[in-house]
């Protein structure tokens, strides 16, 4: 079968920024060559599209032969010298399959905006079969910020121009939201309002975190907020046919608060700072994903700031929540924090986002405190750097506690990365992993079903008990191993 690839350089803008004439077209040189030499020993068609363009045609059986050697060439451009202070990655889109060249050429593409999406510096191959999986080459590193101020503020007007052309916009974050979904959601809906629109926030009362129930607590104090929650119910009796649902901090549908306010919907809006998986919604009208983000909620003010002035100004508790949200997802700006996080943290608190009330809803009691201890007594080494702690079979946590756990792992001297094992509410094991960033977490947690960030991801695996699931996740810990050696 026919094989279509398409290759992109990630960040050949930025890195040409500031190069002097004559290192670009060193530059220019470099990769060509290496692309080619790549192309010849593959005996593979390419050609040079443009400058951080190339295109090439395959059989099935060349596509396989990379896969063994791991597409080597993510590798050597990562290491090439080119005089700057950036990385250079490159990111693959691969198709082939019993379909017509056209089609074919169409899921090549599709797989190269899915590679970048997840942050760049990998490979995505799949058969064009629908039913096919795609399968994850090399990200190795961290996503690059592709985020300008020029294309946010185009985001936000194209969100704006959704919103005027329907009547009702519904927000819905994950299941077990935590105070970003909850951050990014009120700010969504407050956007909303600004234009005049109806706004509600889809949310679950049977499935919230600790941290919920002092935010619902707040929410009871402003009347304008607390209107905006509806549940299930109410929201399939409210939906028409000029309806829009705005997905927020994720981006995969089975982790909806309601399947089936999630099915009764044509148009979606995606907004969300985790890598992207396979499992993807059909045809949304707007996808915002940006993985330099730290939080959706960081995303969600830049918006904001576009949309706001001193007559149309936020809801009072919408700035405090914004700014709970980045916290979370920063662990108080200790990681995943860029200067337009700082930016957007000076302008919440301009909008009156109030740092003790921030502080209160992320508060810890005694109970969770004492949780997260005796998860982290019974960690243990998986080897020197990385560590797993696994449950007692009797207990049920939530995903705060174990989050927090997995997160206090990390800060111990020497570890890299952190696993914590759990039986979570609803019968299911659930897996919460962390990185210092020298061990891609997400591409494990991908593994095991689940997903997330380089550094920050999970996973809920059902029908296992906990010995069951360390073992598949020692196994691919293993496959780490043995692809280092």
């Amino acid at each position: 079968m026919t094989a279509i690839g398409i290759i992109s350089l990630d960040n050949y803008d930025d890195i040409i920024d500031r190069m002097d004439d004559k290192y670009i077209s060193s530059l220019n040189t470099l990769v060509t060559t290496m692309i080619s030499d790549w192309a010849n020993d593959n005996r593979i068609f390419y050609k040079r599209i443009n400058s951080e363009r190339y295109f090439f045609v395959a059989k099935e059986a060349d596509i396989e032969r990379m896969k063994e050697n791991q597409f080597v060439l993510l590798k050597q451009v990562k290491e090439a010298e080119i005089n700057s202070e950036f990385v250079l990655t490159l990111s693959m889109g691969i198709a082939y399959g019993e379909m017509d060249i056209e089609k074919v050429g169409e899921v090549a593409q599709n797989n190269l905006d899915l590679a970048q999406a997840r942050g760049g510096d990998q490979v995505v191959v799949k058969d064009v079969d629908p039913n096919a999986k795609p399968q994850f080459f090399g990200g190795n590193t961290d996503g690059t910020i592709r985020r300008t101020r020029t294309r946010s503020r185009a985001m936000s007007l194209a969100l704006k121009k959704i919103f005027l052309e329907n009547h009702k916009i519904f927000v819905m974050g994950h299941r077990f939201p935590d105070m970003d979904a909850m951050g990014a959601a009120f700010g969504i809906a407050s956007l909303a309002k600004l234009v005049k629109r109806e706004a509600y926030v889809l949310f679950n009362r049977d499935e919230i975190n600790p941290d919920m129930t002092r935010c619902l607590t707040e929410l009871d104090k402003y009347t304008e907020l607390e209107n905006m929650l509806i549940t299930e119910k109410e929201a399939l009796a409210k939906i028409d046919n000029r309806s829009v649902l705005v997905m927020v901090d994720y981006h995969k549908p089975s982790l909806s608060i309601s399947q089936n306010v999630y099915d009764a919907f044509e148009k979606i809006i995606i907004i969300d700072h985790h890598r992207r998986g396979d499992e993807f919604p059909n045809k949304p009208l707007l996808t915002y994903i940006e993985t330099s983000a730290s939080s959706a909620s960081e995303l969600v003010s830049e918006f904001i700031q576009f949309q706001t002035n001193h007559k149309n100004r936020l809801p009072k508790f919408v700035p405090t929540l914004l700014l709970a949200g980045i916290y979370v997802d920063t662990k108080s700006f200790a990681v995943r924090t860029t200067g337009k996080t700082f930016d957007m943290a000076s302008f919440l608190k301009s909008q009156g986002a109030d740092i003790a009330l921030v502080q209160y809803l992320l508060s810890s009691d005694l109970d969770s405190y004492l949780s997260i201890s005796r998860l982290v007594a019974r960690s243990a080494y998986y080897r020197k750097d990385i560590v797993v702690s696994v449950a007692d079979d009797r207990e049920i946590y939530d995903g705060v506690t174990v989050a927090k756990t997995a997160d206090t792992l990390l800060s111990l001297n020497g570890i890299h990365a952190s696993f914590v094992i759990t039986k979570q509410a609803g019968g299911v094991i659930g897996i919460s992993a962390r990185s210092s960033g020298k061990i891609n977490v997400q591409t494990i947690m991908e593994a095991l079903g689940g997903g997330g960030h380089f550094t920050n991801a999970a996973t809920q695996i059902k029908g296992k008990n906990l010995d069951e699931v360390q073992q598949e996740l020692f196994q691919e810990l293993d496959k780490l191993e043995s692809t280092k050696e």
